[in-house]
């Protein structure tokens, strides 16, 4: 199975190529690891001081912000985590806003709109070539705009400049959902929500660069919930849960994990069931934050991936990525090439009829009530306190 990281212009075969592919090996198992002794060398030194150093910047940029802090006329529920890399920070944005939605809330996302061009304020338009939106505005907030047309998507740097710009542009938007805002402190929230990776919550315990942890894990002390994501592993989920408890007793901890809900065969097509997909052949590429995780959810539904293809999260596809997966599929007959949403926007149009794009959503279980009746109360307690001082 092929599981290159094509991120070297000369070709993953190259010297260039291996040499990136390896320390990138030996950065992960690094990062990830929590059981792993640091190796006792002058590299793991002048990372932890690399680490200290990070850590002393962090603290006085987040004073910083905490003193010059902006609120807006507007509930604002951020939606982050804690390490670098994907926690399915997207999906969860999606289902709270639709939550939303369906108790009568008027709903924005926030998001920075990692990779795109351009730094000031801008709403999503998720009409027209998916590849040259992406480049716009980013691959996720094209993702969110096209998944939830009726709710605004706002990208810039400056959440607080792109909140305004969200509240002006839209007179019946009274909340904002920051996409990925944990660490982001300028604005002022009324909910924090931080996602913690079932499997592997928090790495090898070090902030950057010695770790994945963008903030040292006692900063959870301020988020108001947790949502634990991928508890699809009941004994590792069960560890995770004693260890939130032990760390944070008596904050609300919930349980969600990332199903594909179903397949789209082509553009702007129906989504068909994940079931009746199984037993079919695919060959499948991803660029997100642990391609591995997908090929995963595939093999699991019972389809075969002959051949696999991962590349760097916020992958930009070029014609000759696609040619090479196109050429697997001529070598090993498959019923579907399959992608993520998240990819299959920055696939040139060309390609995009011979791709089937797996549908991800979030199955929260038996804490689905439980989750929605804490965001309803938290919600409702904070609008009514609005009212009372007229915001």
């Amino acid at each position: 199975m092929n599981r290159a990281l094509p991120h070297d212009p000369a070709g993953k075969d190259g010297p260039r190529g291996r040499l990136i592919s390896a320390l990138r090996g030996r950065l992960f198992r690094l990062w990830n690891d929590p059981g792993r002794t640091l190796p006792d060398n002058a590299t793991t030194a002048l990372l932890f001081a690399a680490s200290r150093l990070y850590e002393f910047g962090l603290k006085w940029s987040q004073s910083r912000a905490r003193k010059t802090r902006a609120a807006l006329p507007a509930y604002v529920i951020s939606i982050g985590n804690l390490v670098t890399g994907g926690t399915g920070k997207t999906p969860v944005t999606l289902f709270v806003c639709q939550a939303l939605g369906e108790e009568g809330f008027y709903p924005a996302i926030l998001s920075r709109g990692y990779g795109r061009k351009g730094e000031g304020p801008a709403r999503v338009c998720a009409e027209g070539d998916a590849r040259v939106q992406s480049d716009i505005f980013g691959d996720e907030p094209v993702l969110m705009a096209s998944a939830l047309p009726e709710v605004p998507v706002w990208v810039g740097r400056e959440r607080v400049v792109s909140g305004r710009a969200a509240l002006a542009g839209n007179g019946e938007v009274d909340t904002l959902v920051l996409d990925d805002g944990f660490q982001h402190l300028a604005l002022d929230r009324n909910l924090d929500i931080v996602l913690v990776d079932s499997a592997n919550p928090f790495g090898n315990g070090f902030t950057l660069p010695l770790g994945p942890l963008r903030e040292p894990v006692s900063h959870l002390e301020r988020a108001d919930a947790l949502i634990v994501t991928r508890a699809v592993d009941g004994p590792r989920l069960k560890k995770t849960l004693s260890l939130l408890d032990d760390l944070f007793p008596g904050k609300p901890v919930f349980a969600c994990r990332h199903v594909i809900g179903g397949f789209r065969t082509s553009p702007g097509g129906p989504v068909l069931p994940a079931a009746t997909f199984r037993g079919r052949r695919a060959v499948a590429f991803a660029g997100i934050a642990e391609p591995e995780r997908f090929f995963d959810d595939l093999s699991q539904l019972g389809i075969q991936v002959c051949d696999a293809f991962a590349f760097p999260d916020h992958y930009r596809y070029t014609d000759s990525d696609l040619m090479r997966i196109l050429d697997s599929a001529s070598k090993c007959s498959p019923d579907m090439i399959v992608t993520t949403a998240k990819d299959a926007v920055k696939a040139p149009s060309s390609y995009r009829e011979a791709i089937s794009v797996a549908e991800m959503k979030i199955d929260f279980g038996a804490d689905g009530h439980r989750f929605r009746e804490f965001l309803g109360k938290r919600m409702g307690v904070s609008l009514k306190k609005r009212r009372i001082e007229g915001i």
